[in-house]
């Protein structure tokens, strides 16, 4: 009997390693199945973000031109009224009856029948436009609509209830209120008075702005420590806790000396000199505003601790509560109007429930210049040199004058492709004859209007931050006449 031993491969084994292979390539296949979605998912949450910040900037546009036709309404029912009553005092005591013929009658009839038709169409106009004010059911009926909020958009789409509730608006031309005459007129005489309330001009809702933070009047030391009383200038502390003043912390800030702080994006130091208030260095003061109509100066001189582009750096002032005791509409109309055509890339939104005026850094400043570290010039000297040469492009030169400068880099399309980088000195002068802080007012030269009526108990501001939400610095200037409120 021969034994016949056989030796073969386990089976098992080769069939494991080839599971094992096919086990990598489905999760190599499973990774790039997860990265391809994950930055679909990225791409709908910019998408949505642009979405939702389109429509905010619409719906605060579609809300001034809600107030501005109210305003041509009423005048235009004033004026209405006015030839009505002219037509019938002419009616009735210029024209002698006796001379009256039938062309004469019917020029009359016509007057009055066209006189009293347009009347009628501004009236009803008025009640489309402010029927919600009249009684009755709203012109602009609240539709329901849900947006992912910006910054959990994929949970949103989860369904986890991360969601932002917003009211849309839709036209109803045919309201069911029925003002009358007499009411549609009182209403449109206060509005000329500019007396219609405060909530005619203001958003509704407060959801659409964005998270704005601030010091508050709170956490300042009693106003009997102030050295420059009644102001007092502080870092505002609340916006990022990357934010420091070293050795002055969160006391008052000099005025007329340069003083040092760093944020999370920049690091230098900062000059504020105010006509007329107590500074730590009088004589500079005085040489400064010497022979000039200006009463207010701000420098910031420094580096960026990462390239950002130009388009992204701001500057302005934002508010955290609603302003109050506007002046007329047809004043901020003027005004915003102004201010978008001197700067483009303005964002300007003073109905919402956190008012914001914000411009570009580099389209705003009045002074800019960047130099190699040691080169810099003295932020306290009486003039400082415009200087953008260190931009490149259309600057390289050198000869690019400031007004130049300011309409470039004021319109984000055109100062793409410049960028701030790390190894310059840049300064960044401001300085104007409008706000007056030792008074807190703003002198408009026809018309001087007190800041601390409007502001709501909250403070100027002189801010830098980025489109994203960072800030490269922020302190505010506090008047005693804002604490009462604050």
């Amino acid at each position: 009997t021969t034994t016949t031993t056989t030796t073969t491969q386990p089976i098992g084994g080769e069939f494991g390693s080839r599971m094992n292979s096919v086990r990598r390539v489905n999760d190599n296949n499973a990774n790039a199945d997860a990265i391809q979605l994950q930055q679909q998912l990225d791409n709908v949450n910019r998408t949505l973000q642009q979405a939702v910040k389109d429509l905010n900037n619409t719906r605060g546009k579609l809300e001034v031109v809600h107030q501005e036709v109210l305003g041509l309404v009423s005048q235009q029912i004033s004026t209405f009224i006015m030839i009505f009553l002219m037509y019938i005092y002419t009616l009735m005591f210029l024209v002698p009856w006796s001379g009256i013929n039938c062309l004469s009658l019917l020029g009359l009839a016509v007057v009055s029948v066209v006189s009293t038709r347009h009347g009628l169409r501004c009236i009803s106009l008025w009640n489309d436009m402010d029927g919600s004010q009249a009684g009755g059911s709203p012109m602009l009926d609240t539709v329901t609509t849900t947006v992912a909020a910006d910054d959990d958009v994929g949970s949103s789409l989860a369904g986890d209830g991360n969601e932002i509730v917003r009211t849309a608006k839709t036209f109803d031309r045919n309201p069911t209120s029925t003002s009358t005459i007499s009411s549609v007129i009182s209403r449109s005489i206060r509005s000329m008075k500019g007396a219609s309330g405060r909530s005619s001009r203001r958003l509704s809702s407060g959801a659409e702005a964005p998270h704005v933070v601030m010091r508050e009047a709170y956490t300042l030391p009693d106003v009997a420590t102030w050295r420059h009383r009644p102001l007092f200038v502080c870092v505002n502390s609340a916006v990022s806790p990357n934010l420091e003043v070293p050795h002055h912390g969160l006391g008052a800030c000099p005025l007329g000396v340069p003083f040092s702080f760093s944020s999370e994006l920049f690091e230098g130091t900062c000059l504020i000199r105010l006509k007329g208030s107590i500074s730590d260095d009088p004589k500079g003061d005085e040489e400064y505003f010497s022979g000039r109509k200006r009463i207010f100066q701000s420098v910031v001189q420094g580096r960026f601790k990462e390239e950002v582009p130009v388009s992204q750096v701001l500057s302005g002032h934002e508010f955290a509560r609603p302003l109050e005791n506007l002046p007329h509409p047809f004043l901020l109309k003027t005004a915003t109007n102004f201010i978008g055509k001197v700067s483009p890339g303005a964002n300007i939104a003073v109905h919402t429930d956190r008012p914001h005026v914000e411009a570009p850094l580099g389209g705003t400043s009045q002074v800019m210049r960047g130099d190699e570290p040691g080169n810099e010039p003295n932020i306290a000297c009486r003039t400082i040199a415009e200087d953008c040469s260190v931009l490149g492009g259309v600057f390289e030169k050198g000869t690019v004058s400031a007004s130049r400068r300011k309409r470039l880099l004021s319109n984000p399309a055109r100062c793409e492709g410049y960028a701030f980088d790390t190894e310059t000195v840049f300064t960044f002068e401001f300085y104007q004859n409008l706000f007056d802080a030792q008074t807190y007012s703003l002198d408009l030269g026809f018309a001087k209007i007190g800041c601390s009526t409007v502001l709501n108990g909250q403070p100027i501001q002189w801010l830098g931050k980025m489109r994203d939400g960072r800030y490269l610095w922020s302190f505010q200037i506090w008047h005693e006449k804002l604490l009462d409120k604050g």
